[in-house]
């Protein structure tokens, strides 16, 4: 997790900006033609972390590597702010690690998503959730082919917002293109390290050393459910609900993405409690 990201950090990119410079790059496209096209690769789930065992990641060094997410602001958890804090809106927020899951969880969440709530609430919800997210899959595909002028004005900030690493950025474009090498990276990082290897750019560290785990991808669910069984059934036990979650959890992602179900338990304080923040990079 990554409290607060600048737009001086030079490994990372906004994607606003970077829309912003393939435009300039390419006469005849448009800013926003170039974040529609960054939106619809990361619903496509071109931007997402390599899967478990891909490549032969076997120690997972690639997968939990921070340059290989997007960083996705997320309303900071009730646990880590003031009594304060917690009256304002909008609330502080913080960035995490994240994949096309924990984007469809976070837009759907704050009512970001383009169209019709109801309708959403009809195929991720399953009625007032009964099955978070059931329908993640159809809502992944139709979000791809989805415009960025069906968005509200906040969802397309919303996604304007996202920082992704600059690396992983020129890697997908030079897959697809070659009218942007090195847009995104230096001349020496390009040379110095090869694609499949984890690399900052020019003034970064030298290697790949790790900054913490990654926020596993249902962690934002998870806490969002959380709230919503202690509201309905507050007398529940802990470890009860934490088995709830994380089988539900399973349901809805990956098992690299699922925390164990001690892990959940020990969070719980945090969701619910106010002592300790949760949604950290626990497996």
């Amino acid at each position: 997790m990554t409290q607060s990201i600048s737009p001086l950090d030079e490994t990372l990119i906004r994607f606003d900006a970077a829309a912003a410079l393939l435009a300039n790059r390419e006469p005849n496209a448009t800013p926003d033609a170039m974040l529609e096209m960054l939106a619809r690769a990361a619903w496509r789930g071109d931007f997402n972390p390599p899967f478990q065992f891909e490549d032969n990641d076997y120690d997972h060094s690639q997968r939990e590597y921070p340059h290989n997410w997007l960083k996705i602001p997320i309303e900071a958890p009730p646990a880590s702010l003031t009594e304060g804090q917690l009256r304002l809106k909008p609330r502080p927020f913080e960035y995490f690690e994240g994949s096309s899951d924990t984007l469809l969880s976070v837009m759907y969440c704050m009512r970001l998503l383009p169209g019709d709530q109801s309708a959403w609430d009809e195929l991720l919800n399953h009625g007032n959730g009964r099955m978070y997210l059931h329908g993640k899959q159809d809502a992944l595909a139709a979000l791809v082919r989805m415009p960025l002028n069906t968005y509200s004005e906040a969802g397309r900030a919303y996604l304007a917002g996202l920082f992704i690493p600059r690396r992983m950025l020129q890697t997908w474009l030079d897959q697809r293109s070659s009218r942007f090498i090195r847009l995104f990276t230096h001349s020496e990082a390009t040379n110095s390290h090869p694609v499949a290897e984890p690399a900052t750019d020019r003034h970064g560290h030298s290697g790949p050393t790790k900054r913490g785990r990654p926020a596993l991808g249902a962690w934002p669910a998870i806490a969002s459910w959380a709230l919503e069984l202690n509201e309905s059934d507050p007398d529940m036990p802990r470890k009860e609900l934490a088995g709830r979650l994380y089988e539900r959890a399973l349901k809805e992602f990956d098992t690299a993405d699922v925390p164990n179900e001690t892990t959940i338990l020990r969070r719980l304080a945090g969701m619910l409690d106010d002592r300790e923040p949760p949604m950290r990079g626990d497996a």
